[in-house]
């Protein structure tokens, strides 16, 4: 029985741990896609995308022109639609330039595309939009955030587990510090990973998913520490009873022989 106890501890240990990568990804992946945090890394991104797909640069370079004679009739807004999507232009932005109409423009896509009712499945979605922008948007982020707790609560019933196969309970926050300081070690090398394929597009684009990746590792790892503080400190007031106990044993062991 206890061979078998021993086994099914080392298994559930290691889901534990697999599950721990899991909420960090589903986290990093959470946080990257709020609102704020897309149209801040963005713009230049989706520029490159349009560009490779629509050159969208060169098009509006060439047009510009015409672009500035249609706002100077009294129109507010200059739409063109690219790959399904369409990229409205504030005539108000004209006077400032073409790379500053490209960015205006970007920047209502990106509030267009965030917050636009795809009529798809999340992974249905794929074959339907040629330029996946429906990844950077509030059905991405809402379909993240719901597998972030889902891996969070089979996270927990697996820390239940691991407190009712271990047999010394008191270990159970040192177990669980060092294994979200170990599940966060692979995020902080996130960052440096895109880094090394920065010039390629697709990890530009990747890199928006995990431009959190190095908070989330900081916040696992600060919640690690704390986890296995706390199982140090229970172990040395443990240690600490132990000794007292058996010191409290022998002084009463001499009482005895004095009193004989």
């Amino acid at each position: 029985m206890g061979a078998i106890r021993k086994i099914l501890l080392v298994i559930v240990a290691v889901l534990f741990f697999l599950s721990l990568i899991l909420v960090s990804l589903f986290l990093t992946l959470n946080l990257s896609l709020k609102y704020d945090n897309i149209q801040q890394h963005s713009t230049t991104i989706i520029k490159d995308v349009l560009n490779e797909n629509f050159n969208l640069t060169t098009l509006i370079g060439n047009n510009y022109q015409l672009l500035q004679q249609y706002c100077m009739q009294g129109n507010s807004n200059y739409t063109i639609n690219t790959q399904g999507y369409n990229l409205v232009i504030p005539c108000s932005s004209v006077s400032q330039g073409a790379d500053a109409v490209i960015d205006t423009g970007i920047k209502a896509l990106v509030n267009q595309t965030y917050y636009a009712q795809y009529n798809c499945g999340f992974l249905d979605c794929f074959p339907k939009y040629p330029v996946p922008l429906f990844l950077i948007s509030e059905k991405a982020y809402n379909f993240w955030n719901g597998m972030f707790y889902l891996a969070l609560g089979f996270a927990v019933i697996l820390l239940l587990l691991l407190f009712f196969l271990m047999k010394k309970k008191i270990n159970l926050p040192t177990l669980a510090g060092i294994l979200l300081i170990f599940s966060s070690i692979p995020f902080f090398k996130l960052e440096a990973l895109m880094s090394l394929f920065s010039n390629k597009l697709i990890f530009k684009f990747l890199g928006i998913f995990f431009s959190q990746a190095y908070f989330v590792a900081i916040t696992i790892l600060i919640a690690g520490i704390a986890l296995l503080t706390v199982g140090i400190v229970l172990d040395i007031f443990r240690t600490g009873f132990f000794v007292e106990h058996f010191i409290t044993k022998i002084e009463d062991k001499r009482k005895s022989r004095k009193s004989k």
